[in-house]
């Protein structure tokens, strides 16, 4: 079975030497994504989850999949109060609706840069 590891151009460069998703067969996992280069950088925890799932949507579509596929998140987040956890819940429910996936939220002592709030990976079983 073939391992295919990849890249977007149409989206920021990878922070560190890694693939923003490797796909094997009709599984697609995603490398953890931040906000980094975005508008969303500086933003809060809610502005950083919309932007990333926006990037997740666009690599699951140019694998001929959509959000209902992924099957899993994690959420790695620096911030766990119920606050910052409803308002990437609201975001989480604008782009998945009825249909969210498998997830997992672990509190981290810090990511990358010290104003990323939120770093998000995830799975997804891809069509045919």
């Amino acid at each position: 079975m073939d391992v295919i590891r990849k890249n977007y151009p149409e989206l920021p460069a990878p922070g560190a030497p890694h693939f923003q998703s490797v796909r094997v067969g009709n599984m697609l996992f995603l490398s953890g994504a931040t906000a980094r280069n975005t508008e969303a950088e500086y933003g809060d925890m809610a502005a950083q989850t919309d932007v990333i799932l926006k990037r997740i949507k666009f690599i699951l579509e140019a694998e001929g999949g959509t959000l209902d596929n992924i099957v899993k998140i994690t959420s790695f987040v620096t911030e766990i109060s119920h606050e910052a956890g409803a308002a990437t819940h609201e975001v989480r429910t604008k782009y998945f609706g009825d249909n969210l996936p498998a997830s997992t939220r672990v509190q981290v002592a810090g990511l990358v840069e010290p104003h990323l709030k939120i770093e998000i990976e995830a799975t997804a079983i891809l069509p045919g």
